[in-house]
């Protein structure tokens, strides 16, 4: 029994009182109701072989800081998030299957060497603060990404292809980069319609992310028009990735009303030269560009690399 029960019961807070080894004096109503193990079960239990996942050097080691201090503690409860497993109501809580809690470990009795944890649920927060975060991923991602096919769009690829860029000179590796377009992609607008062309571009940009490895980044550039940058790699092995990446996209096919629609890209091809390219990146794609208007202008439906 301990002074105060009425406090002791009617707190917002689980309360439990430890000696010195671990063993429970005290429980208090609200651990009764959330943990269904009543009081009188509990007092002389060692809490620590009663909840097997409590780790028991870590708890001592804050109880006798307690004691010799007669300060409280902290305890954190990382990597588990909760001192005691309490379920969250599933049906409600959908993010937490367990209660998160903040435990603070305060003296009681120092000469009986007992302590007094105090439990509170946080559950409410720590769901708002994961709410938050993946809000504040969503706006990184209505930033960096085009909202249509979910690449990532001219602005975010120009951030990382500076990052990138300097890596790739302090470490010495080359740094290529293709640009690519759809062939008459006005004709297949009009003909069925910017549904389909939209259509069109989307399955473009998931064909791009599914043939680059995650070392490299594609991002459309705008309207049909696609940029790549592969990381450790030459002009040459990159030709032969765009030239993989062409023929694939010459297979793949729309379906407009029982119709099957296919399309082509063509592809300009440059590598990063650090004598040529004084003003950076940009004038990488700038000669890509060329190589992708020389494509376009002699046939279409083909890889071309810069001079």
């Amino acid at each position: 029994m301990v002074n105060n029960d009425i406090l002791f019961d009617t707190i917002d807070n689980g309360i439990v009182i430890l000696d010195e080894n671990l063993n429970i004096v005290a429980w208090n109503y609200w651990l009764e109701v959330r943990t269904h193990n009543k009081e009188n079960d509990m007092i002389g239990q060692n809490i620590c072989e009663t909840f097997s996942y409590i780790n028991e050097k870590k708890l001592k080691r804050k109880i006798k800081a307690v004691l010799v201090t007669k300060s409280p503690s902290y305890y954190n409860v990382d990597p588990h998030q909760y001192f005691i497993q309490i379920p969250t109501n599933s049906i409600v809580e959908k993010i937490f299957k367990y209660m998160q809690q903040d435990v603070t470990i305060v003296p009681y009795d120092l000469e009986k060497k007992q302590v007094c944890l105090y439990i509170y649920d946080k559950t409410s927060l720590c769901k708002t603060n994961f709410k938050l975060e993946k809000l504040n991923e969503q706006l990184i991602d209505l930033s960096n990404k085009d909202p249509m096919t979910q690449a990532y769009n001219r602005r975010y690829f120009g951030e990382v292809s500076k990052k990138m860029l300097s890596l790739s000179i302090r470490n010495k590796q080359n740094l290529s980069l293709v640009i690519l377009d759809i062939d008459k992609f006005k004709d297949i607008n009009d003909t069925y319609g910017h549904s389909i062309g939209d259509d069109v571009i989307i399955m473009l940009s998931n064909t791009l992310e599914q043939s680059i490895r995650q070392s490299d980044i594609s991002a459309r550039f705008g309207g049909e028009e696609f940029v790549i940058l592969f990381n450790d790699s030459d002009k040459d092995d990159t030709y032969r990735l765009a030239d993989d990446i062409r023929k694939k996209i010459e297979n793949l096919t729309v379906v407009s009303q029982n119709e099957n629609i296919q399309f082509t890209v063509s592809i300009g091809v440059a590598q990063f030269d650090e004598q040529r390219d004084k003003k950076g990146i940009e004038e990488t794609i700038k000669r890509a560009d060329e190589a992708l208007y020389y494509a376009k202008e002699h046939g279409r439906n083909q890889v071309i690399k810069s001079d």
